[in-house]
């Protein structure tokens, strides 16, 4: 993979959380870097399973099918990527308690 792809993903991975405390940021870095990565490759493995499928089907019995092993690695990849995502939201992610910016105007 081109690192200047993974670059740009870890960047517009920071964009996402810039709201988010420095010291975290940095601590979590390594997750951020793994985030872009298994976005980058979920990728390629999906514009590789659109031109072979997921599924091999007999040519003589489309009852005998065989799966794949693209579809076994992007399921797992992206289980990876969600996990690795969710850990990085909590983490992260700045809330905003929207009830305090209604009653704002009422002061």
């Amino acid at each position: 993979m081109q690192n200047s792809e993974i670059a740009a993903e870890i960047e517009r991975l920071k964009t996402e959380f810039s709201g988010a405390d420095e010291s975290k940021l940095r601590v979590l870095d390594s997750l951020i870097e793994q985030a872009a990565f298994e976005r980058i490759y979920l990728r390629r493995m999906n514009e590789q399973a659109i031109e072979t499928g997921l599924v091999k089907i007999h040519p003589e019995n489309s009852d005998i099918q065989k799966s794949l092993p693209i579809s076994g690695e992007i399921s797992r990849h992206s289980a990876a990527l969600t996990n690795i995502l969710d850990k990085l939201c909590k983490h992260l992610c700045v809330e905003q308690d929207e009830d305090d910016d209604s009653l704002a105007d009422y002061e």
